[in-house]
Order: structure tokens, then C-alpha cells, then sequence
């Protein structure tokens, strides 16, 4: 791959993205440039995507862009987000003006073979791990084809990772795991259409006439969300929450899944959600995940994801063995993966 192409990614990165951002390549490359940074170990595949990515390139009558939206649709159905990560973020408060979080490094970034093996007991990745695995299946389906390639966008905070897809017929991002919204990795649960793709070039269409195909028939909200919209939106809050939760959970979408959604909801009402953090005990790992708490008519209401229900509680009376409100307030080593 010429290196011209990465140059001119991250350049088209800086001009559509707003904050700071960093290339990451696979070890093994002499590009150096004070934006690039190289991974800590080799790109490879898991077995179930490796074995897809061979089938796929054996089929000489998909287009590269259909492997691109085969492989990107196997990764949402198949792995979820894993949350617990953010439970170990540290909050930095030493400008009190600005606040921010800190990411530990060796949750998924920095790992060693220990690590990798164990994260083959389950299905939770995290966004750096998806970016690297994808940009790895891209370019295994590109076959060394010159004029594209796929590398790892980040910023420089090491919050967020996403794949950056450049060459000379066009330049995108992939991002199946946005935080800042409902992820695809749930989107494509549901059936719904991609909505974490940014075409930054793609002068003849190319790639935008692939998604558009992609998503030709797919909605891009449930028609039974709709639905409800209509019927209970402005009749009472709590109900309209309630019927959207009974139907989220005939998806049976895993927890952050949910999370998100229900938090999406709920902020469109101009409501404030705040996380909190639940123990999940008795599978044999320490792990924490995301629900949501929010004030409403003088009541408060919990949104547990891991039991996909919305109830009213008395938030000074929670068992505070099983919810955790403050987890940047301490300290949390975690060993395995």
C-alpha cells in the first residue's frame, strides 16, 4: 500500500471530524509521522471471521464492497460491546474547568496472548478490538491490492476507535460500536439500516450506491417503535418508556443493546439519564455493566438492562452491593479478559 493514501486519510480526518486524531497501523510499516502510532501486537483474525473472510474471497461474483457489508454485518449479529471497560475509566478532575476520562490501557489496547485467549470465552469486545480485527479482514479481502487499505482511526485520548478505508476510488470510516448513539452493533439486531458510516471522498458514488443497497428495504426506525411513538408519546412518559421496553425485549438484544436505546429514548424527551453501574455475578469474572438512572415528575426511575426493566426506586435505599453510582471515585485492578 502507498503510503500516500494514509497521508491523505488522516488529512480528510481532520478536515470532517472535530477533536484530535491518530492513525494506528500494524507493526511492521517504516510510515513515521507524529500522528501515527503502531499496535502492540499483530492483527489476526478469530477463528468464526477467519473462516468467513476465506469464504468470501473465494466468491468471485461479490464485489469487494459486498465483503466489506458481509463482513461489517457478521461482526454486529455475532459480538456486542463490552462495557465494563468504561467501568475502569478514570475521571481527571485536576482542571476543574474541564473534566475528562481517562482510558486504561491494557483493557483490550495493550494486551498480551493471555488476554486474547481469554477473550475467545465470549463475545464482548471492545471498540479497539473490533477496529483491529475489521481493518485486518479488509485488507486479508484486498488481497494486497495496492490502491486501498485498512487502517485504525483513533483519537488521542485513546477513548474511541473506528477503521479508516482509503484509496483511490474513495475514503470512509467505519464505526459498527459509536458511543454516542445507538451503535450498528445493535442497529443491525434489529434489522435497521447502517448509520455508522462517514464517506469523507467518494467522487463516482461507488460506495455510496453499495450502502444504499445495503439498506434498500431496511427501516430506519422499528415500525412498532414508530408506532408507539405515535400513541403514547404525549400521554404519559412512563407508559410510552414502558411499551418501548416491552418490545425491545422480544429482540432479546444483549444489555448495552438495550442500554443505549432505552437512553436514546429517553433523552429525546429532553430528560437527563445518569449511568449506574450494575455487579454481574456468578459467571466466573468480575464485570460491570451500564444502566441508566433518571428523574422524572418528582420520581425516580431505574432502567436495568441486564433485567430489561424500567422501574421506580428510592435511590438512597439501592442495594449498594449490587449498583455502583461512583466507580472513578476508586480504584479497580482487573486481571484476564
Amino acid at each position: 500500500m502507498s503510503d500516500k493514501y494514509v497521508i491523505k486519510l488522516y488529512d480528510e480526518v481532520c478536515q470532517n471530524l472535530e477533536g484530535d486524531y491518530k492513525i494506528i497501523l500494524e507493526p511492521g510499516r517504516e510510515l513515521k509521522n507524529d500522528w501515527i502510532e503502531y499496535d502492540s501486537v499483530k492483527w489476526r483474525l478469530e477463528e468464526k471471521l477467519g473462516e468467513l473472510v476465506e469464504n468470501l474471497k473465494k466468491d468471485s461474483e461479490l464485489s469487494f464492497e459486498d465483503k466489506l457489508f458481509s463482513v461489517y454485518k457478521f461482526i454486529c449479529l455475532n459480538y456486542i460491546y463490552d462495557d465494563n471497560v468504561l467501568f475502569f475509566f478514570r475521571k481527571d478532575v485536576s482542571d476543574p474547568e474541564n473534566p475528562k476520562y481517562i482510558a486504561v490501557d491494557w483493557y483490550g489496547r495493550i494486551v498480551d496472548n493471555s488476554w486474547i485467549e481469554n477473550r475467545q470465552k465470549h463475545n464482548r469486545r471492545i471498540c479497539y478490538e473490533f477496529a483491529r480485527f475489521y481493518a485486518k479482514a479488509l485488507n486479508e479481502l484486498l488481497d494486497e491490492n495496492d490502491d486501498m487499505e485498512a487502517v485504525m482511526v483513533g483519537d488521542r485520548e485513546n477513548l474511541h476507535y473506528f477503521v479508516g478505508l482509503t484509496g483511490e476510488r474513495y475514503s470512509i470510516l467505519l464505526d459498527l460500536d459509536d458511543f454516542n448513539k445507538i451503535k450498528d452493533l445493535t442497529r443491525l439486531k434489529l434489522g435497521l439500516t447502517i448509520d455508522g458510516i462517514t464517506i469523507l471522498r467518494d467522487d463516482n458514488k461507488i460506495f455510496q450506491n453499495a450502502l444504499n443497497s445495503f439498506n434498500k428495504g431496511k427501516l430506519i426506525e422499528l415500525e412498532e417503535v414508530e408506532n408507539i411513538k405515535n400513541t403514547l408519546r404525549d400521554k404519559n412518559k412512563i407508559e410510552y418508556f414502558n411499551a418501548i421496553v416491552t418490545v425491545l425485549k422480544k429482540f432479546n438484544i444483549d444489555s448495552q443493546g438495550f442500554m443505549e436505546y432505552m437512553r436514546t429514548i429517553i433523552e429525546n424527551e429532553d430528560i437527563d439519564t445518569d449511568k449506574i453501574w450494575k455487579k454481574i455475578a456468578g459467571d466466573g469474572e468480575k464485570r460491570h455493566v451500564r444502566c441508566l438512572v433518571f428523574e422524572y415528575d418528582g420520581n425516580t426511575y431505574l432502567v436495568d438492562t441486564v433485567e430489561q426493566t424500567l422501574n421506580k426506586i428510592d435511590i438512597n435505599n439501592i442495594n449498594k452491593d449490587v449498583y455502583i453510582t461512583n466507580p472513578e471515585e476508586h480504584e479497580y485492578p482487573y486481571f484476564g479478559g
